[in-house]
């Protein structure tokens, strides 16, 4: 069992006071200081001599005890249990299930085929009917308008960072999907047989006057219609059918062929996650491949089309279940800072990027439009008419566009891509391309493209026009959005920043090694840099981000921890570390609870604090064109609290996000001049866009994911009393039909945390991809390979990083920081210097081979170690 660290370990918080101390004041609290520890230790050397005192009589009584009862059989020793993989004794009662699975949990295996196997001839026909479905559908987009790019709803899809190369990838995804639809028509008559036969013993078509609306019925019922009936057939929609084998004329995504092609034995990571696992070198974690299903997929039709109620009825509108379970709530954690979900969201753009579906020439598609022709992959939300928000607005549609069908190479049920790589390897900093590689470096040494500022440093600019960020005002004013390995990194001023800290990160790195070693060239300082800060940000995720998120006693159990010292053997190639399709689309997004709707601002110089509205801070980076831009953006992630966890979500997201002001006068009618009703663009809602992600990927209901992580499922609304909050589960009793019509996202987070960030059905969740990026990473920065990972010495090094460390270190006009800034000030994480806080030394990273051939190398002992203020950020 690998233990945590004394730096993973939580102390108890009070709430933060929001002063910044002056040198006097921090004189003064030394001294103070200084004399509790005097007291203290006078305190226990004092207990220490009583404890001594009382242990000798405790002997003397035992020894007495001992010879007066000489002649009795002495007890047995016990014998010690032999150490297991779980240490149950660590965690609470009502986590305890979860924790008596075995782990990684193992999902259900994809159902075979409904039926018997098609025919060649049925297969032949099937692929010219998704041929001809996805030539419809290409004159269908060709006579589509393109969604306005300056919309709320073109930034959303913006956000989304669907590449261009994923458009034909998509389209064959689709025909192979429309082939499949016409493989399962095949099975009408078997079904039609047995609804006839359920309908007629259960009496449901005595109102049907003539056979020819009986048999208009059946008609209606598709696959889905059958699986209603048997619900334990319900769960894998048709099947998994024969390969594909190249039936269409697009080109197999690598990953179906049957024989990969050998990797050759490399120190560093591929850019796309390639050749990290030995036996799935072209699947397993690499960007442009399917989710990996845990459980089947449930598609309302068997194959593709969005989840309905258990009864086979529509589910209630996602925006009604928004509006009337994830209602705003203005408590806050008084233990955390906004820099938890900033951390959150810069890693989950590590590991996760869900394509899109795309219009012609990838452009975004329009759903909403009554003037359009319908899209297959449109799956607007519903907004009523009396909408609390969007009344006002007069709109009763929301725009949602499906998520881009992954090439499965099967026929069978829908899946989904993740175009990023699965690993945490920093390819959020670098991209996981090799063309998005090329165009950020300058290929001298090892450096990334940087944009000069007077004396600072910036992302390049990004100067495509439909970006969905940048405007036409702030490029008059000669100000970009900015570019970095992933297109989502303008989506909000905090994690603009987190990329501008990283890339200036890296080329810190990239010159301290140059600095270590003269010899080496472009590309050697490039993979170093790279290689360190994949690592770096490895340790900053599992030492400071999911201890808060997991708490340590499921770290611990689950054997998530770092070690102190020495390598890790942990690596495990049966492990799959590809992204789960329910972690993306519903379980990693709990962080939008945290999110306020103030974010807080200090000013140094004033002491004054000022508050910013959080979808202001959406596509809009610009600060960081001033001078002290950055300072702030970091400074504000620090002092603001977290909204305290739970379902509930502030207006500014599920009213406005991604919304831009409007002019005043816009909601004059220039023929009546009378005030209109408020015009648009108005805000999305992002908890109805999440709802809908999961019916759309077909995710199993909220208690099937009870059932898979260990606990009794529920079978009725009642069976949730005791695991929800009582205000959670009557609002969502209110909003749906059945327990098993509750969508996974609404029910995990309706679950009562009894005082973790997380209820147990999230946790689980979780808990089981991160095991998974640690034990199916092959390039873990721990692992004992020579090849792939570090010495010791750099090890022990690389175990001195903290986030706190790697702002400090790149942002020049940031002074002070607290050692643990996901967590709020505190007696016990107070403001400290920047200079104080522990940095790496690069020394280890010193080749012997290069020791000889500059002088700068050998005189300048420790180029690389920050805690010097003068040299951070200009390495």
């Amino acid at each position: 069992m690998e233990r945590a660290s004394t730096s993973s370990e939580r102390s108890p918080l009070v709430p933060p006071t929001y002063v910044f101390e002056s040198s006097v004041t921090r004189r003064y609290q030394k001294r103070l200081r200084a004399f509790q520890c005097a007291i203290c230790v006078s305190l226990v050397a004092f207990l220490g001599v009583a404890l001594l005192i009382t242990a000798s009589y405790s002997l003397s009584d035992e020894f007495d005890a001992d010879a007066d009862n000489a002649t009795e059989t002495p007890a047995p020793t016990p014998t010690p249990s032999p150490p297991g993989p779980l240490n149950l004794s660590a965690v609470p009662p009502d986590m305890a299930p979860l924790l008596q699975l075995s782990w990684p949990l193992k999902g259900k295996d994809p159902s075979p085929w409904v039926g018997d196997p098609p025919s060649p001839a049925a297969i032949t026909s099937a692929v010219s009917h998704g041929k001809a479905a996805l030539h419809n559908r290409t004159v269908l987009e060709s006579l589509r308008t393109p969604l306005q790019v300056d919309s709320p709803a073109g930034r959303a899809q913006r956000a989304a960072a669907t590449a261009r190369e994923v458009k034909p990838m998509a389209d064959a995804a689709y025909a192979v999907e429309q082939a499949t639809r016409a493989l399962a028509n095949g099975l009408e008559r078997v079904q039609k047989r047995f609804l006839y036969h359920l309908a007629y013993t259960e009496n449901k078509c005595r109102s049907l006057e003539s056979y020819s609306d009986r048999r208009k019925h059946y008609k209606l019922q598709s696959l889905e219609a059958r699986r209603r009936t048997d619900p334990s057939n319900r769960e894998g929609g048709v099947g998994v059918g024969p390969a594909v084998n190249g039936s269409f004329p697009f080109p197999e995504p690598p990953y179906c062929g049957q024989v990969s092609p050998p990797c050759p034995p490399s120190k560093y990571r591929t850019l796309n996650g390639t050749c990290n696992n030995p036996n799935y070198p072209l699947r397993w974690g690499v960007s442009n491949t399917p989710f990996r299903r845990v459980l089947p997929a449930v598609y309302a039709d068997g194959i593709s089309a969005p989840r309905t109620g258990a009864d086979g009825s529509p589910l209630p509108s996602a925006r009604d279940v928004s509006v009337t379970v994830h209602r705003p709530s203005y408590a806050h954690d008084v233990s955390f800072t906004v820099m938890l979900a900033v951390w959150g969201q810069f890693i989950d753009h590590d590991i996760t990027a869900t394509a899109l579906n795309k219009g012609t020439n990838s452009t975004p598609l329009s759903c909403c439009g009554s003037n359009l022709p319908p899209h297959p992959e449109c799956f607007p939300v519903p907004l009523d008419v009396e909408d609390p928000f969007y009344q006002q607005y007069n709109l009763t549609c929301m725009e949602f566009v499906r998520s881009a069908p992954a090439y499965t190479c099967h026929y069978g049920p829908r899946n989904q891509m993740n175009q990023a790589t699965a690993f945490l390897d920093g390819s959020t900093v670098y991209g996981y391309t090799a063309s998005r590689a090329t165009r950020l470096r300058t290929f001298v040494g090892g450096r990334l493209k940087m944009l000069t500022v007077g004396s600072r440093e910036l992302l390049p600019p990004s100067t495509d026009p439909n970006d969905g960020c940048n405007t036409v005002e702030m490029n008059a004013k000669g100000r970009y959005c900015f570019e970095s390995g992933d297109d989502r990194a303008n989506e909000n001023l905090h994690l603009t920043t987190m990329h501008l800290i990283w890339a200036r990160q890296h080329n810190r790195l990239a010159g301290a090694l140059q600095r270590l070693n003269p010899a080496w060239d472009d590309a050697t300082l490039f993979q170093e840099a790279r290689k360190i800060v994949g690592a770096q940000m490895q340790h900053i995720t599992y030492s400071e981000f999911l201890p808060i998120i997991l708490g340590n006693d499921v770290m611990w159990s689950l054997n998530l921890t770092l070690q102190d010292s020495n390598h890790s053997d942990l690596y495990d190639p049966a492990v799959d570390p590809s992204i789960a399709n329910h972690f993306s689309a519903a379980a990693f997004r709990f962080a939008h609870t945290l999110l306020p709707g103030l974010i807080h601002h200090v000013d140094l110089s004033t002491g004054s604090v000022s508050y910013t509205q959080l979808h202001q801070l959406l596509f809009n980076p610009y600060m960081l064109y001033t001078t002290r831009g950055g300072q702030e953006s970091m400074q504000s992630a620090m002092s603001t609290r977290v909204h305290a966890g739970g379902g509930h979500v502030t207006t500014e997201l599920s009213n406005h996000l991604f919304e831009r002001p409007i002019p005043a006068n816009a909601s004059i009618d220039a023929a009546t001049n009378t005030t209109a009703t408020k015009p648009g663009p108005c805000g999305l809602d992002l908890v109805s866009l999440n709802i809908q992600r999961g019916r759309d990927h077909g995710l199993p209901s909220y208690p099937a994911w009870r059932e898979h992580c260990g606990f009794e499922r529920p079978k009725t609304m009642d069976d949730l009393s005791g695991v929800m909050d009582d205000e959670s589960l009557s609002r969502i009793t209110t909003i749906y039909k059945s327990v098993d019509d509750i969508d996974l996202y609404t029910g995990a987070l309706g679950e009562d945390p009894r005082g973790r960030l997380l209820g147990p059905t999230f946790t689980c969740l979780v808990a089981d991809q991160f095991l998974r990026l640690k034990r199916g990473d092959r390039y873990w920065y721990e692992t004992a390979d020579e090849e792939a990972g570090f010495t010791i010495e750099q090890l022990t090094e690389l175990r001195k990083t903290t986030l706190a460390g790697v702002i400090c270190a790149n942002e020049d006009l940031l002074d002070q920081a607290q050692p643990r800034v996901m967590e709020v000030l505190s007696p016990t994480n107070p403001l400290v210097d920047c200079m104080e806080l522990l940095q790496p030394d690069l020394e280890p990273w010193r080749d012997p081979a290069a020791a000889g051939t500059g002088t700068k190398a050998k005189k300048e002992k420790n180029p690389a170690a920050a805690g010097s203020k003068g040299k951070k950020g200009k390495n």
